[in-house]
C-alpha cells in the first residue's frame, strides 16, 4: 500500500493523492497541489532569489535617502496617478467603480498633504519659540558685548532677520539693547 498525500480538501476529506505526487520526492510527504513543491528551493516568483536581491538594491536606495520623512515625491506620484486615471476615464460613461476608486485616491491624496503638514509642524519652530530665541540671544548680547553701540547694532540686524521690532515686548528689546 502507498502513503497519500493527506493533505484537507476543499471538501474535508484528505487528499488520495500518492504522496509527494508531481514533486521531486514522490513517496512522502505532500502532492504537488497541496504543497508539496513549496519545500524546496524556490527558483520564481515573489520569494525569488532575482526578486529578493532587486528589491535589496531599492532598499538600499531608500536607505541612502537623506530624507526618508519627505514625502513630497510620493505626493506628486499620486497627484500623477489620479490625473492620468481621470484623464483616461471617458466623459458621462464613468461606473460607480471608477468613481469610487477616483475618491479613494483623492482620499489617500489628502491623508498624505495631512502627514506631510504635521511632520512640517513637528519640526518647525513656533513664533513663541523665534520670539523666545531671540529675546534670549539679546540677553546673551548684553552680557557678552560691552560697546553698547555694538550691541544695538548687533541686536538692530539680529531683530531684521528675524522679524521687525513690533512682534516683540518692547520692554524686553529696550532690556537687550541696554536702553532704560
Amino acid at each position: 500500500m502507498t502513503t497519500t498525500c493527506g493533505a484537507k480538501t476543499r471538501s474535508g476529506s484528505p487528499c488520495q493523492q500518492v504522496a509527494g505526487w508531481g514533486t521531486d520526492h514522490v513517496g512522502t510527504g505532500r502532492c504537488k497541489l497541496h504543497g508539496g513543491k513549496s519545500t524546496g528551493p524556490i527558483k520564481h516568483g515573489r520569494y525569488s532569489f532575482k526578486h529578493a536581491a532587486s528589491l535589496q538594491g531599492k532598499v538600499q536606495e531608500y536607505l541612502a535617502d537623506p530624507e526618508p520623512g519627505n514625502l513630497l515625491h510620493e505626493l506628486a506620484l499620486m497627484r500623477a496617478l489620479l490625473q492620468d486615471f481621470l484623464d483616461k476615464m471617458t466623459d458621462g460613461a464613468v461606473d460607480a467603480r471608477s468613481r469610487g476608486y477616483a475618491f479613494e485616491m483623492a482620499e489617500s491624496i489628502s491623508r498624505t498633504v495631512e502627514r506631510i503638514a504635521k511632520i512640517q509642524n513637528q519640526t518647525a519652530l513656533t513664533s513663541a519659540e523665534v520670539t523666545y530665541i531671540t529675546a534670549r540671544l539679546s540677553d546673551l548680547i548684553v552680557k557678552y558685548i560691552d560697546d553698547p553701540a555694538k550691541r544695538a547694532a548687533f541686536i538692530e540686524e539680529l531683530t531684521g532677520v528675524v522679524g521687525t521690532r513690533a512682534e516683540y515686548p518692547a520692554a524686553r528689546y529696550e532690556l537687550a539693547s541696554g536702553v532704560d
